[in-house]
């Protein structure tokens, strides 16, 4: 393969050749023609023209190159010219005289030829070559391409010219010798011209199967481009659906169901009618701590299957996550959304085969319905909650329609939460005491501890308010903790001075935590405050609720601390369904009898008072004292210590007051330390 440096030389050649047949036949054949030169003089004066061919030939392959854009090889190129321009003449002159002279034109361009050589070879760019960059392959010219045209012509034109100028009669047939170098130059011209035209033709087909295979490499990577773009929109479509539809159900999700929801307030007008339903499936939680998520997982798929069938196309079911379900009703009238809530609700309790075993569900559900055209989508799903919400504080497995009141309530409920996180952070509650005075000389044996918080804008806010706030939002526990903590450092110096014991108030969820039983001992011993000074009272329906829960964890923590000294008194006794036959398993020490079971001012005859007998005898025959709330008037007190009632707490004794209040409070009541025996008091350890 030919490269660049060679292609050159061959069209070096070519013109060179052509030059050559031009020179032999009107200046070297008639020179040794006519000049009559014997021995070695022809070869001598031939050897000129050959050099000025070959020299001829070196300033075709600079100009043909791009090295002839350096300026000292252009003036190399004008010092061959002129070279050559002068041996011309010189020939030209010597073939047609029979002597040879030399003349002032022949010399000036000789002359002129090492002129310009010699500032060649002094100009800086002597040493200049192509860049890197200029060495690229270039199409031949049409410059170059009428060159050879030319060049193919010259060897006939030559030719013709030695008949036309032969005088009749000047040579025959017999000397074809004159013609041999002139053809054989025409030959040697036309196979350069073949070999530089077949070189050419290489290259196109190089070209040409490049482009070939280019073309196929195109194709396939335009068909990879093809494929690579269907997989994206493929992609894209699962992607969008994943992001759209739960993994579990297929259902959509929130985000599909904000976006149909959107859609469908956008054109909604003053008559149109949409409705939200939320679903929440009662006892869920149950299935999977029995039976295992797996089959929560099934249950769920059967629960969306058995949604589809009652829903129609239009309609938007979505799962919001865990077992909540939501469906947007488009274009539908109230009744027909209460209707299909109740056929919902209906068709959830029908039993369903999981794992092999029938599974009894039902469902709480929160219905709005949406005519307002301010309603937003996040203001339907807040009232949507809001109603399921109260379905299940409700009592569950009802449908409840949303209700403004329902949103007001819920802001006061916000309110509270904060206002009680801020007042915890800030120390702005506060614990105030009430006696528990025996009823046979009233004396104060104990004080409980009430939790009170006052805002300097509001004034007071009723524990009926808060307790239910920071009992949902978890707030309990610290409250609780912080009260236990405040109560007991309050009550070191009334039980050092007083023999007095503390009554402290502790809710399910604390009871519950697993550490419950450290915070208590731990409090006690940092604080100073004996076991045996405190007495922690639980509702009820919180020990029975353990104890039917198999809850071990609250009723070892309870014994745990009856272990330590601890006292536990069971708090609004009466008031649970099955008090009296748990009474006997539950570990605990004092019963206090809800003020609802105090008899009341003038009652007309003993049986009214015929449970609170009751209580007062079971607790005297299992040895639990017992603690009357709420009295507020001496006949109740009477009519206490008539039926054998121990000790009471009310308005009638006190008042719940700050520390202060207490102090005077037990100064004034409390002249001497109770007893040992007392059923409540402990005495004072010395």
């Amino acid at each position: 393969m030919f490269g660049r440096g060679r292609r050159v030389l061959l069209d070096a050649f070519i013109v060179t050749a052509a030059l050559a047949t031009v020179d032999w036949v009107f200046l070297f054949h008639p020179y040794l023609h006519h000049t009559g030169l014997t021995g070695l003089a022809p070869a001598l004066a031939l050897a000129y023209p050959l050099f000025d061919l070959a020299l001829f030939a070196c300033a075709m392959k600079v100009l043909f190159s791009v090295s002839a854009r350096s300026p000292a090889n252009r003036l190399v190129l004008l010092a061959i010219g002129a070279m050559l321009a002068g041996n011309t003449l010189f020939f030209a002159n010597a073939a047609g005289a029979p002597d040879r002279s030399v003349e002032v034109l022949d010399n000036g361009l000789w002359l002129a030829s090492y002129l310009l050589l010699g500032v060649a070879g002094l100009h800086p760019a002597l040493l200049w070559t192509a860049r890197p960059g200029d060495n690229r392959r270039t199409p031949l010219t049409a410059r170059r391409t009428m060159a050879f045209a030319v060049a193919t012509l010259i060897g006939p034109a030559c030719l013709l010219g030695m008949i036309a100028t032969t005088e009749p009669g000047g040579w025959d047939r017999t000397e074809w010798h004159h013609l041999a170098v002139p053809a054989t130059l025409s030959g040697a011209l036309s196979v350069l011209l073949v070999l530089r035209l077949s070189l050419v033709a290489r290259v196109a087909q190089r070209r040409t199967l490049e482009l070939d295979r280019r073309t196929v490499e195109l194709d396939r990577q335009a068909g990879d481009l093809a494929e690579a773009l269907r997989e994206r929109q493929a992609l894209e479509q699962q992607l969008r659906h994943h992001a759209l539809h739960d993994p579990l159900t297929g259902l959509a999700n929130r985000g599909l169901l904000a976006e149909r929801m959107e859609w469908a307030f956008s054109r909604r007008d003053g008559g149109t009618r949409h409705a939200l339903l939320l679903l929440d499936l009662d006892g869920f939680k149950d299935v999977n701590d029995t039976l295992g998520h797996g089959s929560g997982d099934e249950l769920l798929l059967d629960v969306a299957l058995r949604l589809r069938e009652l829903v129609s196309p239009a309609d938007t079911l979505a799962r919001l996550g865990g077992d909540e379900f939501a469906l947007f009703l488009e274009d539908v009238e109230p009744v027909q959304a209460v209707d299909l809530a109740e056929q919902i609700r209906g068709a959830m309790k029908v039993p369903l085969l999981i794992g092999g075993r029938d599974v009894y569900l039902s469902a709480s559900i929160g219905l709005v319905q949406i005519t307002d055209p301010r309603v937003t989508p996040q203001d339907a799903l807040r009232d949507a909650d809001l109603a399921l919400y109260a379905a299940k504080r409700g009592g569950r497995d009802r449908v409840t329609p949303f209700r403004p009141e329902m949103r007001a309530a819920r802001e006061a409920f916000t309110w509270l939460a904060d206002g009680l996180r801020h007042a915890l952070a800030i120390d702005q509650l506060a614990v105030h005491y009430q006696p528990v005075v025996e009823l046979s000389s009233g004396r104060a044996v104990a004080v409980e501890a009430l939790l009170r918080w006052t805002l300097p804008a509001r004034g007071p806010i009723s524990p009926a308010e808060f307790i239910p706030v920071a009992e949902e939002t978890g707030l309990i526990i610290p409250l609780g903790a912080w009260v236990l903590r405040r109560a007991c450092a309050d009550a070191r110096r009334w039980y050092d001075r007083y023999g007095i014991s503390l009554t402290v108030n502790v809710s399910g969820r604390q009871l519950a935590e697993p550490d419950f039983a450290d915070l208590v001992l731990r409090t006690l011993t940092e604080v100073g405050l004996p076991p045996e000074a405190l007495i922690l009272e639980i509702t009820e329906t919180v020990l029975i609720g353990s104890a039917d829960e198999g809850a071990g964890r609250s009723l070892a923590a309870l014994e745990r601390l009856r272990e330590h000294g601890v006292r536990i008194a069971i708090d609004d006794f009466g008031t649970g369904y099955s008090s009296l036959s748990y009474l006997a398993q539950l570990p605990v020490d004092i019963l206090k009898i809800d003020r609802s079971f105090v008899p009341a001012t003038g009652a007309a005859s003993s049986d009214d008072h015929a449970f609170t007998r009751a209580v007062l005898q079971l607790g005297a025959s299992r040895r639990l004292p017992a603690i009357a709330e709420g009295v507020e008037t001496e006949e109740q007190a009477r009519l206490l210590r008539e039926m054998g009632c121990p000790l009471a707490q009310g308005f009638l004794f006190a008042r719940p007051g700050p520390v202060d209040v207490v102090d005077a409070t037990l100064a004034a009541s409390n002249t001497e330390l109770p007893s040992d025996d007392s059923p409540v008091g402990t005495g004072v350890r010395r």
